[in-house]
């Protein structure tokens, strides 16, 4: 008996057409998985650049698989005491939901020190998060802290926000019932954003 003839008869190397058919068949749904996989990671970080190129006060924003959330994160210069802040904040996004009738799994806020930076962590189902909810945290933060915010200058013209802001409406409507397979951060760095995944 040859060698190959023994592989075969131990089940090692398909003899049949039968055989190679299925592991064509196996294969190619591996295959067709990972390219899903793929396009959802993509769709994924599309999503947090543009949230990134419209906001730029927004300092990192953070899709977490596990959780199915969306961290959204401002970083304000020195070290602030953020509690009354907090006590706008939440009541206000509150009442947005109520009023948009939301009905809102995960929602927290948090805040943290490093340095002489302060971060307030806003997390987001990501079934429920809408643009405007976005735009009005944004602009919240950017009242109170207007001189301590850190961001990017950002010389987008009007139609040039309102077309940004389109897209996240579309790309969160689209993306709130997937199971994107990895978490994915988008951060800004002296004027750019860059996409990690894992």
């Amino acid at each position: 008996m040859t060698p190959k003839e023994l592989a075969g008869d131990c089940g090692l190397l398909p003899n049949s057409s039968h055989v190679r058919t299925e592991l064509k068949r196996g294969l190619t749904t591996v295959l067709n998985k990972l390219s899903k996989d793929l396009r959802l990671v993509s769709d994924g970080a599309d999503l947090l650049t543009s949230i990134l190129i419209r906001y730029s006060e927004l300092g990192s924003v953070h899709y977490e698989c596990e959780q199915h959330v969306l961290k959204f994160a401002f970083m304000i210069r020195q070290q602030k005491n953020l509690a009354p802040f907090e006590d706008i904040l939440r009541p206000a996004l509150e009442l947005y939901h109520h009023l948009e009738g939301q009905t809102v799994r995960v929602f927290e806020i948090t805040c943290r020190t490093e340095e002489n930076v302060t971060v307030l962590t806003v997390v987001r189902d990501l079934e429920s998060v809408r643009q405007r909810e976005v735009g009005l945290m944004v602009e919240l933060l950017r009242r109170k802290f207007e001189k301590e915010l850190v961001y990017d200058e950002m010389n987008l013209d009007h139609e040039d926000l309102t077309y940004q802001e389109e897209i996240i409406s579309q790309m969160l409507t689209s993306i709130k019932l997937m199971d994107i397979p990895r978490n994915v951060l988008a951060l800004r760095d002296e004027g750019r954003v860059l996409v990690f995944n894992n």
